[in-house]
């Protein structure tokens, strides 16, 4: 059992780590193509910035599924809905918890900080309230990080899972030999 769960944490983290690294860079690219002029002198050179949001994005979504038991809700979502692994329903079902959870905790604190880090070298004159320029910025991109992290998790996880070692032949959780999310 305790192999088991340790396996189970391997995947989150795998996962955070694909998911969080698309996210920074879906968002730093965001942050620059929704900038004015004053914005854009203000933010890092774009690899700088690719960087930066990346590592941000991973720091911030392991630390969540390390936190927050994502793949736990994951499987009572789909065991509340009759779904077993490693059937599509319940790949479709166990990515949810995870990816809206992980794009709404990630993508805030990535675009919060990325806000924050070029308002500071506005000039202040120039500058409108930290919270509506965060919220403006993270809300346009959210939904977009909600479903490109859903659709990465429904596409990844059953690989990931297979990797790590659960849901093979003979595996708990799983008697058909295909990998369960």
């Amino acid at each position: 059992m305790e192999e088991m769960r340790k396996k189970e944490r391997k995947v989150s983290i795998i996962m955070a780590i694909i998911l969080s690294t698309v996210m920074g860079i879906m968002f730093a690219l965001l942050a620059r193509k929704n900038a004015d002029a004053k914005a854009l002198e203000n933010m890092p050179p774009v690899a700088v910035m690719l960087i930066t949001s990346v590592l941000e994005s991973i720091t911030a979504g392991v630390i969540l599924v390390l936190i927050l038991p994502l793949g736990k809700a994951g499987r009572a979502l789909a065991s509340k809905a009759g779904a077993n692994p490693p059937s599509m329903k319940f790949t479709l079902l166990n990515s949810i918890p995870f990816a809206v959870v992980s794009s709404v905790f990630v993508s805030a604190i990535v675009s919060l900080i990325s806000v924050a880090s070029s308002r500071g070298k506005m000039p202040a004159e120039e500058v409108e309230p930290l919270l509506s320029m965060w919220a403006g910025s993270w809300l346009r991109g959210l939904p977009l990080a909600i479903i490109v992290s859903y659709v990465l998790a429904v596409i990844i996880s059953p690989i990931i899972v297979k990797a790590v070692g659960l849901g093979g032949p003979g595996k708990p959780g799983n008697h058909s030999g295909r990998p369960c999310a």
